[in-house]
């Protein structure tokens, strides 16, 4: 299973990357990223391309599917279909970290794009509270995996093509179907398995106003 998450590109590499239009918040240099933390996601709003910070966690946060969602089981989930159909989302990253037990040992690994920053698939929803308050909120897709990742898990993140990045953040993208057929295993000989060492963190971030989403 994907534990952590790392980010660590310029917020000008995303841009140029992703072909952003609009900056509301980001956060560089994010080692490791863990469940429930924020995260700075990409989504569609308005016609334009937006990055913003979301909570890594769907509301209700204990919920299976709140941190990670097996793609290859939510079409047969009535209760994301709205945001399935409308509220997704892209989530850049420069690396994943896995993890497994070897006796009384773990055994972590760093998961990369040989290519470099890539995005991950997900899902967003606004979450208000009784008090009017919002709090955005998305989890991330996982499919099968692939020869790198299965001694660890038998699921990893689903890793978006570059041609497909357009057509997943688009609202008029298709059939929940369609999209499916986006969240494929990404191929082993594109990536590499780096064994866990230290790693720093240094953040630079900035924000500025958002509108409401939803």
């Amino acid at each position: 299973m994907c534990q952590s998450l790392s980010i660590t590109a310029e917020v000008s590499e995303l841009s140029d990357r992703f072909q952003l239009d609009q900056v509301l918040f980001y956060t560089s240099n994010r080692h490791e990223i863990n469940p429930t933390e924020s995260v700075s996601a990409i989504i569609e709003h308005k016609g334009s391309r937006v990055l913003d910070d979301f909570r890594w966690g769907l509301m209700p946060y204990w919920a299976k599917d709140s941190l990670r969602m097996d793609s290859r089981t939510m079409l047969w989930k009535p209760i994301f279909d709205r945001i399935l159909k409308k509220q997704r989302c892209v989530i850049p990253c420069s690396a994943f970290y896995v993890s497994r037990t070897e006796g009384k040992k773990t055994v972590r690994a760093k998961l990369a794009m040989k290519s470099g920053t890539f995005g991950i698939a997900g899902l967003y929803d606004v979450f208000r509270s009784a008090s009017g308050e919002e709090m955005r909120t998305c989890t991330i897709l996982m499919t099968q995996s692939n020869s790198l990742v299965s001694p660890y898990s038998a699921l990893m993140p689903a890793i978006l093509e570059t041609e497909d990045v357009d057509r997943w953040l688009r609202r008029d993208a298709g059939e929940p179907g369609r999209l499916h057929d986006m969240l494929r295993t990404m191929d082993a000989m594109r990536m590499v398995s780096i064994p866990l060492d230290a790693y720093g963190e240094a953040d630079s971030g900035f924000e500025a106003p958002r509108p409401k989403l939803v």
